[in-house]
């Protein structure tokens, strides 16, 4: 998704560390595969993100899959989620969790409103959802 737009941005901080960043790409189409650096995940998402994390390098980040978040999330591999509401209601759309995504419990660790109406807020990863 990204791939689209990054390559060809105008020389900036932001665009300029994207594009010289290790993208670690979990596809079914490795011909896409154009953006480097880059390198695949593997055919086993759950032990190819083990091996990821396993390694020293700055943290990952997943963005834009409600597939990949939830099996992240259900294999104890993501340890924050971050919400990025834009104030814009479509009415359909696809669920943030997949459908048999186990209950977790999230802990607030900051919320931002952007000038545009944008709200960034941050989850910590806090565990299975407690009943009575």
């Amino acid at each position: 998704m990204w791939s689209g737009f990054w390559p060809k941005a105008p020389s900036m901080p932001f665009a300029d560390r994207l594009n010289a960043a290790r993208k670690f790409v979990v596809t079914h189409r490795p011909e896409s595969l154009e953006w480097g650096p880059f390198e695949s995940v593997g055919p086993d998402l759950i032990a190819g993100v083990r091996r990821i994390k396993s390694q020293d390098g700055p943290d990952l980040i997943l963005s834009g899959s409600s597939t990949l978040t939830s099996t992240l999330l259900e294999h104890g591999l993501a340890e924050e989620v971050l919400l990025i509401v834009y104030p814009v209601l479509l009415g359909t759309g696809k669920r943030f969790f997949a459908e048999g995504t186990p209950a977790r419990t999230f802990e607030l660790v900051s919320t931002r409103a952007m000038p545009t109406g944008v709200i960034l807020t941050s989850y910590k990863v806090a565990g299975p959802l407690k009943t009575a």
